[in-house]
């Protein structure tokens, strides 16, 4: 299955570092995309060829993105699953209306 991430950041390195495969990763300019595709060997697009490319995609941006990001990828993505914190899947359903959604709760290991 092919995964895209939008977002590079630290959610989205620490799930692609975790599948470790080759990912389709965007950012909005910060490189971080270019330098994940780079560790892993996976390639570094624009978000919506990413969507366009990826049978998922996750969500890794800030959630206040959500709708601007949604009107970028909507018509091309098939999948979507977001770890954006305080987001609910009724928004995530009505930025992707149609689409399947998943909503994930990351969370840390307690010792």
């Amino acid at each position: 299955m092919q995964v895209g991430l939008i977002g590079a950041g630290n959610m989205a390195r620490a799930l692609a570092r975790g599948w470790g495969e080759p990912v389709l990763v965007s950012d909005s300019g910060s490189g971080r995309a270019r330098e994940l595709a780079d560790e892993l060997g996976g390639e570094a697009l624009g978000s919506r060829e990413v969507a366009a490319r990826s049978e998922l995609v996750v969500l890794c941006h800030k959630p206040q993105q959500l709708n601007v990001v949604a009107d970028e990828i909507r018509d091309e993505v098939k999948a979507v699953a977001s770890v954006l914190g305080g987001t609910t899947i009724a928004a995530l359903q009505d930025a992707y209306p149609g689409k399947p959604v998943f909503l994930m709760m990351p969370n840390t290991p307690r010792f």
